[in-house]
């Protein structure tokens, strides 16, 4: 995957960014962590850590990079806004809307069913 695609908007990315280091043009991060996604990086750097993360990135295929910084980011949020659960309290409450709006959806099938 090529570093800056198209819609390339100026700027560090959020690794080189966390660094204090200069984004060169060929930054092998700045595709998977635009300047855009810098909040959502710090709260995944509070969680694994810069050194982690790069070597986390290294290691896996090329093919995987963008799945993995995409669940990098998203297990950092997680644990920001849910420090006990984190991504599974996400879950759970997912799981509870679905049961909840299922329930809602049989209230409503037997109400169209005794009109």
């Amino acid at each position: 995957m090529e570093a800056f695609g198209d819609n390339f908007r100026p700027g560090p990315c959020a690794v080189c960014t966390t660094r204090n280091r200069r984004c060169s043009r060929n930054c092998a991060f700045a595709a998977y962590f635009p300047s855009e996604l810098q909040d959502e990086f710090e709260c995944a750097n509070e969680l694994f850590g810069t050194q982690n993360i790069i070597r986390m990135m290294r290691r896996a295929r090329v093919g995987q990079r963008s799945m993995l910084a995409l669940s990098i980011i998203m297990e950092g949020v997680a644990w920001t806004h849910d420090p006990v659960q984190g991504g599974f309290g996400m879950l759970r409450r997912l799981l509870w809307e679905i049961r909840l709006h299922d329930a809602y959806l049989c209230e409503l099938k037997g109400i169209i069913k005794s009109a």
